[in-house]
């Protein structure tokens, strides 16, 4: 083998791993030790002769290189492959190219939804061409003076003026003004698509499908007689376009052929989501602009909950919204690092700490009074009570209502008073205080005592010490046990409540696992309360569970599906199927989808609408927001 092959052969990089071999095994190094069996190829000399083992061993190499090659050729290749002047047969299926050679003047804002929309087989390409503006703009120059001089010619002869020439030289001129300021810019623009059918009977049905719904646009198509084979190759994902058909087109007209829109869950803004799998379009949401944008979120285990809700809270801070967060299993932690936000352990071992007594902020709202304030703080304190101390008698209730509007006035904060804003607000001892000293409260002093001396002290007695400030803030539970959880995520939930009442900004409130929530009634109220009245203050609600039955039973469950307008259903088990079915209507085929799709396919419900969605997700993105613990 002459010198010159070699070094063909190595400048094409022939890596030999998928072979059990290595570039730099080719040659021998004559000089080293005989053990030594490899040579650097920075340090082979091309230009020396080499020995007959070492061209033996090239040979080898480059055989093996070929013959795995022709082997992934042969396996991706179709059996056989008949070229015919106005179509193509690959195996028994037909398949015909059709490419667009002129437009109307104007063209429609997603002209191209019924194609993409369309119920069938086809491959789509469009290949753009930026053309340089001097290029153009001297183009644009001869072909005003024509205009100019062939209307000039028709006065001369006193022929009656062509509108067509006028309305030639007005958008001659329009888009010359619009070049020059660099408003617009031209391209050349091509547009073809192969269709694909067992019968030809079929496929010139399909053929004349397609030229209804762009003739009716104005939109003009031919089939590109012998010319298949480039035609073919120029849809394939090749990105080769080999049969050269373009129109010229500005960047207005080019922005219309937009491929990935649809009518479906489609906005003029917001964020990506997903991708419809009917027609790929892509999903772009913005949940402020519905009226109502609270979500639930159902899978069962490894469903690739936390992986969905955490791509959309990605995507949501870069449009400038607000997200908190309350995480059960520290799963947000990785996001919090990479986007700079806030991570607030809540714990027994934690330094932050959220003061239950805390006074709502006066929102200043005309039917609003100071002391109205006090009365809604002490009915939040009178659930999360129920929650501490177990299930409440009527009586029980009263003592502790009177004890709370004791414990307040005693900070000088009652409903005589007008100025509450700046006033000092009692903790959990100095209610416990209160308890101990009243009479048939012994048996409440008691169940309240481990909250204020000991072991649960620390967590529910102290004064708050953290601030919603940041854009993203999560709140995690995970050290606390299974007892405390329900009563924490309480406690949160109406310091945040509290917070985003003050000020109206876009935000979302993020519940990851709510069923521990759902299991007590007072907690699933205050939650239900909250997903109603939310949408009054900017905050959306998404709630995620994978004890779909278990949410629904609660008395609030249900409501609070119903008052959320958007549902995200993932992958479910057998065992639940039948209950998610009847209470979302499921028809047959999304009871399967959701029964044998992949993880990453779900159902997405906005309205009535029902679509099939596939996670779209880009490499960096996977990496932070991924929940898989072997990655």
């Amino acid at each position: 083998m002459s010198n010159e092959k070699l070094k063909e052969l190595i400048s094409k990089k022939y890596s030999g791993d998928a072979f059990g071999y290595e570039v730099k095994d080719i040659v021998s190094n004559k000089k080293e030790d005989s053990k030594s069996s490899s040579l650097s190829i920075e340090n082979m000399d091309l230009d020396k002769a080499l020995s007959k083992d070492e061209e033996k061993k090239l040979l080898e190499i480059e055989k093996e290189y070929n013959e795995s090659l022709a082997y992934v050729k042969d396996l991706v290749s179709p059996a056989f492959m008949k070229i015919m002047p106005d179509k193509i047969k690959i195996n028994n299926v037909f398949a015909k190219t059709y490419f667009v050679y002129a437009y109307p003047n104007y063209l429609e804002w997603n002209w191209l939804s019924p194609v993409i929309n369309w119920d069938t087989k086809f491959d789509m390409s469009m290949y753009i061409y930026p053309i340089d503006s001097a290029f153009i703009q001297k183009y644009l120059k001869k072909r005003l003076v024509q205009l100019n001089s062939e209307r000039s010619i028709n006065a001369d002869k006193w022929l009656v003026n062509d509108p067509a020439i006028d309305a030639q030289i007005q958008d001659v001129e329009e888009l010359r003004a619009k070049l020059t300021r660099w408003m617009e810019k031209y391209f050349h623009f091509s547009l073809y698509i192969t269709v694909y059918a067992e019968t030809e009977e079929k496929l010139n049905k399909i053929w004349k499908d397609i030229e209804t719904m762009l003739s009716g646009r104005n939109v003009l198509q031919k089939q590109a007689y012998l010319r298949m084979e480039q035609a073919f190759v120029s849809t394939g994902p090749f990105a080769r376009d080999e049969l050269g058909v373009y129109r010229n087109i500005s960047t207005g007209w080019l922005s219309t052929t937009f491929p990935f829109t649809s009518s479906t869950l489609s906005h003029d803004d917001g964020i990506l989501y997903w991708v419809n799998t009917h027609n790929n379009s892509l999903i772009i949401y913005d949940r402020f602009k519905s009226e109502n944008a609270n979500m639930c979120v159902f899978a069962k285990s490894w469903g690739w909950k936390s992986f969905t809700v955490k791509l959309e809270i990605l995507r949501s801070l870069m449009m400038g919204i607000d997200v908190i967060v309350i995480d059960p299993e520290n799963e947000y932690k990785a996001l919090v690092d990479t986007v700079w936000g806030s991570y607030l352990d809540v714990s027994l071992n934690s330094s932050e700490r959220i003061n239950p007594f805390d006074l709502p902020l006066w929102l200043k709202d005309k039917d609003m009074k100071k002391w109205d304030l006090l009365r809604e703080a002490i009915t939040n304190l009178i659930w999360l009570m129920s929650l501490m101390l177990g299930k409440l008698s009527a009586k029980e209730e009263s003592l502790i209502e009177k004890a709370l509007i004791t414990t307040y006035s005693l900070k000088w904060v009652s409903f005589e008073n007008d100025d509450m804003e700046h006033r000092e607000v009692p903790v959990m001892q100095d209610f416990f205080d209160v308890i101990e000293t009243m009479d048939w409260a012994w048996d409440l002093a008691i169940r309240l005592e481990k909250y204020t001396t000991w072991i649960y002290a620390g967590i529910f007695n102290q004064r708050t010490n953290i601030s919603l400030k940041e854009w993203l803030q999560v709140f995690s539970v995970r050290d606390l046990g299974d007892n405390l959880r329900p009563i924490a995520m309480y406690n949160i939930l109406n310091h945040i409540w509290n917070k985003v009442r003050s000020e109206n900004k876009k935000r979302i409130l993020v519940i990851d696992e709510a069923w521990n929530i759902m299991q007590h009634e007072d907690s699933a109220k205050f939650l239900f309360g909250l997903v109603k009245r939310a949408r009054k203050y900017n905050l959306w609600v998404t709630t995620i569970t994978q004890d779909v039955e278990d949410f629904i039973a609660s008395p609030q469950g249900k409501p609070i599906v119903t008052n959320s307008s958007i549902q995200i259903l993932l992958k479910q088990s057998p065992a639940s199927i039948d209950a998610i079915q009847n209470i979302f209507k499921l028809t047959e085929q999304e009871k399967y989808i959701l029964l044998n799709s992949a993880v990453w396919q779900w159902l997405f419900f906005a309205w009535m609408e029902h679509v099939a969605i596939q996670v779209l997700a880009s490499y960096y993105e996977t990496e932070i927001v991924s929940t898989n613990p072997n990655r």
